[in-house]
């Protein structure tokens, strides 16, 4: 830009003026002003800041020796009715507290490889933990949960036990009392010692608290002699002892303890050498044989207190975040009141009938039984019974919650038939012909094996009535085997294993046809088969299963409410009409023995017995109430009692029912459910006069559909011929008509032997006319 000399001067001029410098005076003051009450702001704030720092460190509580190891408050567990069950204080808690030149020096490293890397670098706190505080809904909270420290693990599991966080600023407050503490217990006690505590103070399942007595029940050894590879084992459990169990998620733990084991490596704690030999420790073949010369118990009196307590601390840790030690220190010694579901009447009526059963068949080999009463509208498990009565429960002992068993054709009706009818097109009324079927699984040549003798060509309903397996497999192959899967998933069982490798490495998977004759990796546990039948039972509605109510820690406190909310999983039409053919298995089936007999009380029920005999199933529902039972022994023997899985059922259920003052109830029929007689061996509408003179029998029907889903065709394969009884060949003008009859014969192409063959017509039939009458 050019300026003339006249511009030049009068710019000059404006510039030095007495206004132009009170303006630019006016705006230095501004500023000054700006910039002055920034500083006090900034002041406030950071005096504002350091009294709440002063008051939240202040209000922190006190960290110690004696608060670390022995801080204990009794938990309270509750029935229904608000009536004391049982009183939880530690007392059966088996801990071994051991010096910490007394823990090997691998297992010291284990736990910090899996812990804290940083450990003895540190004085208590990451500091990045301490800004990521303030952000406790942000992936950044989650980042600084899992950056604490070894020290601050300590101290949020000894001393933060049940304390209700259910806010941000809660959270944050916590975190940093948490931090405080981390760096003034490290001052005073030092590394060593925060270590030795941190040790003895884990949770490693079954009651066993410290790494002694981890020591001594998974390896038989003290903690002064554990190897690398076992020391890698038990740092990997103390993760979470429900998910890497050495003994029941060996996959896990193994995978998990490889892990810490190349973390070691990097840190140099071990050498190269160590590493290889402690990869190459079959360490899972030993650690079983060990384990079962003990069995770990709970504290609690019985089955159902057992399995209140492994869902509250299960809950805990997902819905409270809540680390496995945290969450066992709250139930065992955190002061904790929780309200249950149980009714005392209705467990009181089952206990007695299950003991009038046992007394009755004479059992002496120690038959054990599982039983799950629930309500199904709402998912309180009412009752429960996990073995033989006076047993002390086991942890991981709950045989209705814990153990897994095979479920035989008891699967047959939710993985098959249900979603058959519910997404596949199938009705009640759909044919498949019941005759010797082969297919391949996991690369092996399978062939279907259905009772002595195939029926043939059999309805749906047949189908499940007679627990026929071959329908069952084509079935599934026709609509899908994933299909099958993913409605299991949707009900609820939590043991199916879509895919993984055993320990020698071989790919496992339940997602096969073995679904269809319910032969499964891990086999269900009766809570989960229970409440897959309780959706049917619900108008194909699912509510998960809880045995508590509310759980309120030691301040009185609230800590959630387990409240339900049902989702429809099912179609209500599809649900009915399996619930249809249920009702007639145990009225007309093979499950009379559960018919209770009562006309305005409706019940639906299916029940199997496995391979062998091994394990006997019984799951039934009223308009109330699903429940279902198993026995068989431990070791997986046959069942040579005559034990009755149905009478028990009918027997509890006819006394629970009148106890609630119950005396009525329906199955209520969706609006969309038809019905139209059919014949069975086509599915097609019945004509008069032809499948009621089938040969095999009346082939005439009375079946539900899902309207517009009913057959509009009439039957074609059956057809009518008169026939010389003399000669057994087709009837001709010359035959006399006291030697003639009319036959109805099937039309079907036979793929092997079955209850049809005698009854098809044959082309040399078709084709023969009589040549005795001429």
């Amino acid at each position: 830009m050019k300026f003339g000399e006249n511009e030049i001067l009068e710019r000059e001029q404006k510039l030095f003026s007495t206004e132009h410098r009170f303006l630019n005076r006016l705006r230095l003051d501004a500023l000054c002003f700006q910039l002055f009450l920034l500083l006090a702001i900034l002041a406030v704030i950071s005096v504002c800041l350091i009294g709440a720092f002063r008051g939240i460190v202040s209000s922190a509580p006190t960290v110690n020796e004696k608060q670390i190891l022995t801080s204990s408050k009794t938990t309270i567990l509750y029935d229904k009715d608000g009536n004391e069950l049982q009183r939880l204080d530690g007392s059966g808690i088996r801990q071994n507290y051991v010096a910490l030149n007394k823990i090997s020096m691998a297992a010291r490293n284990a736990f910090i490889a899996a812990d804290d890397t940083e450990y003895y670098k540190h004085h208590g706190v990451d500091i990045r933990n301490f800004f990521y505080a303030f952000y406790p809904d942000s992936a950044s909270a989650q980042y600084a949960g899992s950056r604490r420290t070894l020290t601050q693990k300590l101290i949020r599991n000894q001393i933060f036990v049940s304390d209700n966080n259910s806010s941000s600023m809660e959270r944050i407050v916590q975190k940093i009392q948490e931090q405080y503490l981390a760096v003034q217990f490290e001052s005073e006690v030092g590394k060593d010692k925060i270590l030795e505590y941190y040790l003895n103070t884990l949770y490693f399942g079954g009651n066993r608290i410290g790494i002694g007595a981890a020591a001594e029940y998974y390896f038989d050894k003290k903690a002064q002699d554990l190897t690398i590879s076992e020391s890698a084992v038990l740092a990997a459990l103390a993760q979470d002892p429900a998910v890497y169990d050495p003994v029941e998620q060996q996959k896990s733990n193994s995978n998990k303890r490889t892990e810490i084991l190349s973390v070691m490596l990097n840190m140099e704690s071990i050498s190269e050498d160590e590493y290889e030999d402690a990869l190459g420790d079959n360490i899972y073949i030993s650690l079983q044989t060990a384990n079962q010369k003990k069995n770990g118990t709970t504290e609690a009196k019985n089955y159902y207190v057992s399995a209140v307590i492994s869902q509250v601390i299960s809950d805990l840790k997902e819905r409270a975040g809540y680390s496995a030690t945290q969450a066992y220190h709250a139930v065992y010694q955190g002061g904790l009141k929780i309200y249950t579901c149980l009714d005392s009447e209705i467990q009181s009526i089952c206990e007695k009938e299950v003991e009038v059963q046992r007394q009755r068949t004479g059992d002496r080999k120690k038959l054990q039984l599982s039983l799950v009463f629930m309500d199904q509208s709402t998912g309180k498990v009412k009752a429960l019974i996990g073995g033989r009565q006076g047993e002390v429960p086991q942890t991981g002992g709950n045989r209705a919650v814990d153990y897994t068993r095979q479920p035989g054709s008891m699967l047959t009706p939710l993985s098959v038939w249900l979603p058959a009818i519910d997404t596949a097109g199938m009705t009640l009324g759909t044919v498949h012909d019941d005759c010797l079927y082969s297919y391949s699984e996991n690369g092996h040549q399978q062939n279907t094996r259905d009772q002595n003798e195939y029926q043939g060509l059999v309805t749906t309903r047949d189908s499940i009535l007679k627990h026929l397996e071959s329908p069952a497999v084509q079935a599934m192959e026709s609509f899908g085997i994933q299909n099958g899967y993913d409605y299991l998933k949707k009900l609820g069982f939590s043991t199916l294993v879509e895919k993984q490798e055993d320990m020698d490495g071989n790919v496992i998977s339940d997602v096969s046809l073995s679904l269809a004759s319910g032969n499964l990796v891990n086999g269900v546990s009766n809570l989960d088969l229970t409440a897959a039948y309780g959706v049917l039972a619900n108008e194909g509605k699912s509510v998960k299963p809880i045995f508590y109510t509310k759980l309120v820690d030691k301040t009185g406190n609230i800590l959630f409410k387990n409240e339900q909310k049902s989702s429809q999983l099912l179609e209500t039409a599809s649900a009915w009409l399996i619930t249809n053919v249920l009702r007639e298995y145990i009225e007309t089936g093979a499950g009379k023995a559960a018919d209770l007999g009562i006309e305005k009380l409706p019940a639906a029920g299916y029940g199997a017995s496995t391979k062998g005999n091994k394990d006997q199933w019984f799951t039934g529902y009223t308009p109330y109430y699903t429940a279902g039972i198993w026995c068989g022994y431990d070791d997986s023997g046959m069942i040579t009692s005559d034990i009755s899985c149905e009478t028990l059922w009918k027997q509890i259920m006819k006394q629970v029912h009148p106890t609630k003052k119950i005396e009525k109830g329906s199955f209520k029929i969706p609006d969309d459910i038809v019905a139209c007689n059919i014949c069975t061996k086509c599915g097609k509408l019945a004509v008069e006069d032809l499948c009621n003179q089938a040969l095999s029998g009346d082939t005439v029907r009375r079946e539900y559909f899902v309207s517009g889903t009913q057959p509009t065709e009439n039957c074609d394969c059956h057809v009518k011929y008169r026939v010389c009884k003399k000669s057994g060949k087709l009837a001709t003008e010359k035959c006399p008509k006291s030697q003639v009859e009319e036959r109805v014969y099937l039309i079907k192409e036979e793929q092997g032997t079955t209850k049809d063959t005698p009854y098809v017509l044959t082309p040399k039939l078709r084709s023969s006319q009589c040549n005795i009458h001429k």
